[in-house]
């Protein structure tokens, strides 16, 4: 077979290339799609995808040209873009170079994820007076992620480096593409049903395409249903999934997982180290002013010489004693001084100590003082009662003063 006349795979995607970019057609082409997979590199330059529900195509806007952009692109926008064909020979592909973009709208996956996070919102499932607190220090660590994947890796690892005393318990599971919301609900199922202190859900970084999986609404309600908390470590920092908001604490690493998960063995045996520092000043110093103390009394006199202390103590009981007396003579004193006083006074109160002076007491039969003449009658008898006896006597007349 003569090889004359045949083209090698260069020169052929050479042709198509000069073929394809010398097509006016191609030239100036205005297309409108959603934006995925979208990273801007420390060159400026922009690369991503223009999809629709049939069809993908990869573009590339120059950094020249994206910092005439009103707007900061993201996966899932809706865009309108100018621009022309490129085709690189030595891969045999062709690339879109936008020169102009401007936003359309959202894209439907985009707005499939806002309307369900209204609708979710609006339910209270990303309140935070639902948010678990995150234990301080856990017995058990669940962890849902890939299995094998870098990222379950570098949770597990930096959860053993920092806290080797907790037990993990891994629930693999697939992360991404259509089936991965069943899984990770599956492994959901899994962990309730052990003893966990906390729950991670892991994924390292990808297109929004990528992370769909945790925008699924029956994972995001099995999560707000699961009774332990959860700290979600799901794509990267500029990646927000519905996973994110729902769950107890979001982190942007699996490094941060572990972190937010686990204290810290070297920070714990320091704070050890310091609160036995702590207890030993304080009991060296409890000992030292107890020997201070001991050293002050066994310096005084009553411990050189005890019989002083006994000597002492006598002399104060003599003194107490001689107090209590002179308290109590001059309590008795003033108490027969006030009997004396009372005495005196019912004395002169008793109306038989008059007799004495020369005076007397008329009263009736019955014994009744007479103190007026309408007391008595003509007839009637009378008891006189002197300092040496009584005079019984009959009314012979009445006179009353004028």
């Amino acid at each position: 077979m003569d090889e004359k006349g045949y083209l090698s795979i260069y020169e052929f995607n050479l042709l198509i290339k000069e073929f394809l970019e010398n097509e006016n057609r191609f030239n100036s082409v205005y297309l409108k799609g959603e934006i995925s997979n979208y990273k801007v590199y420390p060159s400026g330059h922009a690369y991503f995808s223009l999809k629709d529900d049939k069809s993908t195509l990869s573009c590339i806007m120059w950094g020249s040209n994206r910092t005439n952009l009103n707007f900061s692109p993201k996966d899932g926008d809706e865009v309108l873009v100018k621009g022309s064909l490129n085709v690189y020979p030595p891969r045999g592909s062709y690339t879109f170079i936008v020169s102009k973009m401007e936003q359309s709208g959202l894209g439907s996956e985009a707005l499939k994820v806002k309307l369900l996070f209204e609708k979710l919102k609006k339910e209270g499932l990303f309140d935070e007076t639902n948010k678990k607190p995150i234990p301080k220090f856990p017995t058990v660590i669940g962890i849902i992620a890939g299995a094998n994947s870098a990222g379950l890796k570098d949770i597990v690892y930096n959860i053993c480096r920092r806290y080797p005393l907790v037990e993990l318990r891994i629930y693999s599971s697939l992360v991404q593409g259509k089936d991965a919301p069943k899984s990770i609900i599956k492994a959901l199922d899994e962990a309730s049903n052990d003893n966990i202190d906390t729950l991670i859900i892991g994924r390292g970084g990808g297109s929004s395409e990528d992370l769909s999986a945790f925008n699924d609404e029956a994972l995001i309600r099995a999560l707000f249903n699961f009774k332990k908390p959860i700290i979600s470590a799901v794509g990267h920092e500029i990646d927000v999934t519905l996973t994110d908001l729902v769950a107890d604490l979001r982190v942007s690493t699996p490094t941060g997982a572990a972190i937010a998960s686990t204290p810290n063995k070297d920070d714990l045996l320091m704070r050890l180290t310091d609160d036995d520092n702590k207890l030993n000043k304080a009991m060296n110093g409890k000992i030292d002013n107890l020997s201070l103390k001991l050293s002050l009394l066994s310096s005084r006199g009553y411990f050189l010489n005890p019989e002083m202390l006994y000597v002492h103590k006598k002399e104060e009981i003599s003194k107490i004693d001689h107090r209590l007396d002179m308290a109590f003579s001059s309590y008795f004193s003033k108490l027969e001084m006030k009997v004396k006083s009372i005495e005196e006074r019912l004395s002169l109160l008793n109306p038989y100590n008059v007799l004495n002076r020369g005076y007397s007491i008329t009263s009736d039969e019955k014994g009744k003082p007479l103190t007026s003449t309408k007391q008595v009658k003509i007839g009637t008898s009378t008891i006189t009662t002197l300092k040496d006896g009584i005079i019984r006597s009959n009314v012979m007349e009445i006179k009353e003063k004028n």
